[in-house]
């Protein structure tokens, strides 16, 4: 592959746009075909490309005329593909297409996230628990509907209990028999 951008003096390699569709372009190119020659137009439909674009990768691929249109065997075109498929560059950058993706759905999934609008009441202090939430030692419960009350209802039990570090000093000192009991209550419930 040729260098044709530079980034802080050091070349960076094209990348063809069909790079991340060579399995499936040599499946294509393996299956049996009447007359075993790939035109320009079959090319060009195969890769995705434009007609210069095609008849350069043709050129590097070994073209041969055929009648009065550039063609390339389909030996020559299987052989070319998997030499590419099997270039250590091309798995690399396939890894890397591969992260890039992962990214991009990551980044998605956070601004959906983030789209998430919680409506919470006026900062009042309050020593009460949120309305649908229930701690004892060992236990915590959460009653809700849709995400946004598990939410708003996990954002005041933190808002409670930031403001009342008693609480949770408390429900720490349960007894073992209290805890049993916890555990056979829960195991009830499944």
């Amino acid at each position: 592959m040729k260098a044709v951008y530079s980034v802080r003096g050091f070349p960076v390699p094209e990348q063809p746009s069909y790079i991340h569709k060579l399995e499936g372009i040599l499946a294509e190119a393996r299956k049996p075909k009447p007359i075993p020659f790939f035109r320009r137009r079959d090319i060009e439909s195969l890769f995705g490309l434009r007609k210069r674009q095609t008849v350069n990768l043709m050129h590097r691929i070994g073209a041969v005329r055929v009648s009065r249109e550039l063609a390339v065997e389909q030996r020559d075109l299987v052989r070319w593909l998997e030499q590419m498929v099997e270039d250590p560059s091309v798995a690399a950058e396939w890894r890397r297409h591969q992260r890039v993706i992962g990214r991009i759905i990551d980044l998605k999934a956070e601004t959906a996230a983030r789209a998430v609008k919680i409506v919470l009441p006026d900062p009042e202090r309050s020593v009460e628990l949120p309305d649908g939430v229930s701690l004892r030692p060992g236990l915590l419960t959460i009653s809700f509907n849709s995400e946004q009350q598990l939410l708003e209802r996990l954002f005041l039990l933190a808002r409670v209990l930031a403001s009342q570090t008693d609480v949770l000093s408390g429900l720490s000192r349960s007894t073992s028999s209290q805890r049993e009991a916890d555990e056979r209550d829960l195991r009830s419930h499944l």
